[in-house]
């Protein structure tokens, strides 16, 4: 799946936001915004290679054609993936959907609750209240202190989708931002099976992101991991987000690191094999964030792809 990066448009401002250096490169402007006539030509260039996409920022619904692409996604029958805060009023395009006739699935990026203003949480019920039936959370741990019961209460609350994605905060390019410090993956580790466990008790399981590593976990804890259904995998791929321009970049970690044109490679699998290619360069073949990944018996067997590469940076 692509992702398509609307604006760089956010009020929320976190502190482990992997996408504030988009703004703060120097090239990066807020006003900067992927246009409708930018989509078509992807789509038209790549036919048939979307069954859904990624709608991101930013922040999705401050971005102003959002109804317009909406359409424009439905026509060429892919699905729409929002990846929100929700935070915000609910925008036009989305106030008199009926989402019993068009496909869309949302993805909540949820903070704990003192991160919001009354109006802000005020939002975020508003929309739960709308979009229960089409949504399901995203966390992002960056606290490895953070209770994280009250994730269990809004998906009770509103009967919400009983999986919630889970991603551990990661250093960007050159650093910036709020990350989880790869000496304390061991206490990240124990953390996310106590998640895990607490979340099986109330039925709803867990999806790994991408920048885990299987080393975090004992053979013990990855036993206790899979009796709790998590969905996990260690590897690294290209996550292909799309912005102004048509630029394409790896992720965001490594957003600062290589774009290319998307437009300059005749299918997806062409340009996912340019950043392989470039990344493989870059890094020069290293294995990994931590010294011991070359010897690492799940590296060898291509089982965990040894940590985010945006370590190598910081």
């Amino acid at each position: 799946m692509a992702n398509l990066y609307l604006t760089h448009k956010c009020n929320r401002g976190c502190s482990f936001c992997f996408a504030r250096k988009v703004l703060n490169d120097g090239k990066g402007h807020i006003d900067d915004l992927l246009s409708v006539d930018e989509i078509k030509q992807l789509l038209e260039h790549f036919p048939n290679q979307f069954p859904e996409i990624g709608l991101l920022g930013g922040e999705p619904f401050l971005y102003p054609y959002l109804d317009k692409v909406l359409e424009l996604l439905w026509q060429y029958r892919i699905i729409p993936k929002i990846f929100t805060s929700a935070t915000n009023p609910i925008p036009v395009g989305l106030a008199g959907l009926d989402i019993a006739e068009k496909p869309i699935n949302f993805v909540v990026n949820i903070g704990t609750r003192d991160s919001y203003s009354e109006e802000k949480y005020a939002n975020l019920l508003r929309f739960f209240s709308m979009f229960h039936t089409r949504s399901s959370l995203s966390y992002t741990i960056f606290d490895l202190k953070a209770d994280t019961s009250f994730l269990f209460d809004i998906i009770n609350q509103f009967q919400l989708a009983r999986t919630i994605r889970v991603g551990v905060a990661l250093p960007i390019y050159k650093g910036g931002n709020q990350y989880i410090k790869k000496e304390d993956y061991t206490t990240l580790g124990k953390y996310v099976v106590k998640f895990a466990e607490n979340a099986s008790k109330q039925n709803i399981t867990l999806g790994l992101d991408c920048g885990f590593v299987a080393c975090m976990f004992t053979t013990k804890e990855i036993g206790i991991l899979q009796c709790c259904g998590v969905r996990a995998s260690f590897c690294c791929g290209a996550a292909l987000d799309i912005g102004p321009g048509l630029e394409a970049w790896n992720c965001f970690p490594l957003f600062q690191l290589h774009k290319e044109k998307a437009l300059e490679a005749e299918n997806m699998g062409e340009l996912i094999k340019k950043f392989r290619v470039n990344m493989n360069s870059y890094f020069g073949g290293q294995p990994g964030i931590f010294e011991k990944c070359g010897a690492c018996k799940h590296y060898m067997r291509k089982t965990c792809g040894g940590g985010c590469k945006s370590f190598k940076s910081v």
